[in-house]
């Protein structure tokens, strides 16, 4: 739709825009007979260029095929950030690189391998088996001819060739499968006191069992019990919390409470559907175009038919013809005498394709046949089903009528409706093309304003915002919106964006009011996030605290279960805790795993910190990962891994040596 409207640019500022353009065209033009047009090209890899419009264009496919996978979690945003950008020139230098190897060494695809690669592509099955039809249908479909994907698909098979080789030559030796089997499957045994940053605390009375505690466990109790009083101090209410501590977070963190990039735009918005005032057609021309169109509302009369042919070439000599009309006759009479018809087709038909099927041809609707043989199998009734012989090109037919299937569809009052419907979204959308071009026209004039178009049109300058790169409500909800919103047309030359789509004859035109840079926000908005931050901050400090306490009561000899049943917290515990252990909190299970394994003076103690708080570990027994000899599954599989871990370091070393093997030059600020 955006293409008819550019085609039908004009008027007298584009036709003065146009004149003044041919000047630095020509001079260009002239220009590059003179000069390199290296300034076209992102990079050089040993002289081969990758120019922009091939990154740009790959750029775009890789944009789209991850909009495609990630659906609503997409963020445009992410792929304009140059990192984004140069990581994928990276990647395109690295094929560009492996296509060269690949040529210098000879490697190739040969025609027989590269068709049996493309009849196992499921995209082109039906029922499980290739189909040339569809095959052709899917490429249409996406603009490519069979030559463009036979090519790429050939350059994709080259280029797998190196990584294929190396990741099919990589093993796993038997010291990495027990190595990795003995860290893999390694179960380790620990207990741990979890202190959450906001703790619970007991009343301070003693246990029944307080009598029974050693000296060393008492002094625990005691310390573990000013902790824990602390902690609650430290994190109590709003109120608590100073000002001078208040304003000191804020400062120190400023980067967390900026408000969002917001635009405010105008907008003009032109829809089909909103246009109003079609012309009412009249009787006549909708009857007209139900006659034109009449194919489309009524099924033709179909008659079902078989037939037998005695084949004879229209150039053959005349008694070879009449000699073919004899037989036919022949025929004729036999199958009016009652003889079956199915049989004498059988015996006789010369049509290689019927003849076993007893010359049925099905059901036959008009236009499907010769002309004569359709002529002929029109005139027939049901009460006389057999023809005379009829001449075609092929031969002699003798046909016979078997059913016949009558016109079926709609009448022109039942159509009636229907056509007036694609009459009126004809009408509007001429009219829409009309009103877009002139649209277009006045905003080229002056494309610092919507308000001329509106005037002339009849429209209504509209406003949307304030909102931010993610998109709000109406249309910033459409992300094409969004990226126009802030796109460098708008955002920073200050003019009317290029149309965006927003369905069917429906665009929309938009123009910066207001921007709103990222700012820090006034301590009074954020002043309960700080507030909660320095309160769970202060918490954090009170349990690194208490259990830095704890771990020291364990070091002197305490028992962490009792420990743990006096302060009165958590006490988490496993004889054989493994890696992928899912009722172990996952920042714990990952730390209890870097711990070094106990020796002979006794169990390995630390502190772990956790999102809401800490653990003091007490890790007592490692137990190595062992893989027995049976075990014949488990082994392939780690084997298999090893072997894919070894792959793909050996491949990134191969692409490592030819970047440094290569001269490669980046052009950073075409990026």
């Amino acid at each position: 739709m955006l293409q008819t409207i550019r085609d039908r640019l004009h008027g007298i500022i584009a036709i003065f825009i146009f004149a003044l353009l041919i000047i630095p065209f020509a001079l260009v033009g002239v220009s590059s007979y003179f000069t390199s047009d290296a300034v076209n090209n992102v990079a050089l890899v040993n002289d081969q260029e990758i120019s922009i419009n091939q990154f740009n264009q790959s750029f775009q496919n890789y944009r789209r095929r991850m909009q495609a996978q990630m659906g609503t979690a997409f963020d445009p945003e992410q792929f304009e950030q140059a990192i984004v950008r140069r990581q994928f020139l990276d990647q395109m230098i690295n094929e560009e690189l492996l296509a060269q190897v690949s040529t210098d060494s000879g490697l190739a695809v040969s025609d027989d391998r590269l068709a049996e690669a493309i009849r196992t592509l499921a995209a082109f099955e039906v029922d499980g088996e290739f189909n040339a039809d569809v095959y052709q249908q899917r490429l249409a479909a996406q603009g490519m001819t069979p030559k463009q994907f036979e090519s790429n698909m050939r350059t994709g098979m080259v280029l797998d060739q190196f990584p294929t080789v190396l990741a099919s030559s990589a093993i796993s030796t038997a010291w990495e499968l027990k190595e990795f089997t003995r860290l893999q499957d390694q179960q380790r045994a620990f207990r741990a006191i979890i202190v959450p940053a906001y703790p619970a605390v007991e009343s301070g009375e003693g246990s029944e069992g307080e009598s029974e505690l050693t000296d060393t466990d008492r002094v625990a109790d005691e310390a573990t019990e000013v902790a824990a009083e602390d902690a609650a101090t430290e994190a109590t209410a709003e109120t608590a919390i100073e000002e001078e501590a208040v304003l000191a977070w804020y400062e120190a963190h400023q980067d967390e409470y900026l408000s969002e990039e917001q635009v405010v735009v105008e907008y003009l918005e032109l829809d089909a559907a909103a246009l109003g005032g079609s012309v009412e057609p009249d009787e006549e021309l909708l009857r007209a175009r139900f006659e034109e169109q009449e194919a489309r509302f009524v099924t033709p009369e179909s008659r079902m038919a078989s037939h037998i042919l005695i084949e004879v070439a229209a150039e053959a000599p005349q008694v070879d013809v009449d000699t073919a009309r004899q037989k036919a006759e022949e025929l004729t009479e036999r199958a009016r005498g009652g003889e079956d018809f199915a049989e004498l087709a059988k015996e006789n038909s010369q049509d290689i394709g019927s003849a076993a099927e007893g010359g049925d041809l099905g059901w036959i609707e008009p236009g499907y046949m010769v002309q004569s043989f359709e002529d002929g199998l029109y005139e027939l009734t049901l009460e006389n089903p057999i023809s005379e012989p009829i001449q075609t090109r092929f031969g002699w037919h003798v046909i016979y009528l078997r059913d016949i299937r009558p016109a079926e569809g709609m009448t022109f009052t039942e159509a009636r409706d229907l056509l007036l419907e694609e009459y009126r979204a004809e009408v509007d959308e001429r009219r829409f093309i009309e009103q877009a071009d002139r649209l277009i026209d006045i905003i080229y004039e002056d494309p610092t304003t919507l308000d001329a178009a509106a005037d002339e049109l009849g429209l209504e300058v509209a406003e949307a915002g304030p909102f931010g790169r993610l998109g709000g409500e109406g249309i910033a909800a459409n992300q094409e919106v969004v990226s126009a919103a802030f796109s460098d047309l708008v955002l920073a030359q200050g003019v009317v964006s290029d149309p965006v789509d927003l369905g069917l004859n429906h665009i929309v035109l938009i123009r910066l009011k207001e921007y709103m840079p990222q700012a820090l926000k006034p301590l009074a908005d954020v002043r309960e996030q700080v507030v909660e931050s320095v309160t769970r901050q202060r918490a954090m400090e009170a349990a690194a605290a208490r259990a830095d306490a704890l771990l020291a009561d364990l070091a002197e000899g305490a028992g962490i279960d009792v420990l743990a049943e006096t302060a009165g917290l958590e006490l988490v515990e496993a004889e054989a805790a493994t890696r992928t252990s899912t009722d172990i909190d996952g920042q714990l299970r990952e730390q209890l795993f870097l711990m070094a394994p106990p020796d002979e003076s006794g169990p390995v103690r630390t502190v772990i910190e956790l999102e809401n708080g800490y653990a003091v570990v007490q890790l007592e027994s490692v137990s190595d990962g062992v893989l027995s000899e049976d075990d014949a599954l488990r082994k392939a599989g780690y084997s298999r891994r090893i072997a894919n871990a070894t792959a793909s370091d050996e491949t990134m070393g191969f692409l490592r040596m030819l970047r440094a093997q290569s001269t490669i030059e980046i052009f950073e600020d075409r990026l």
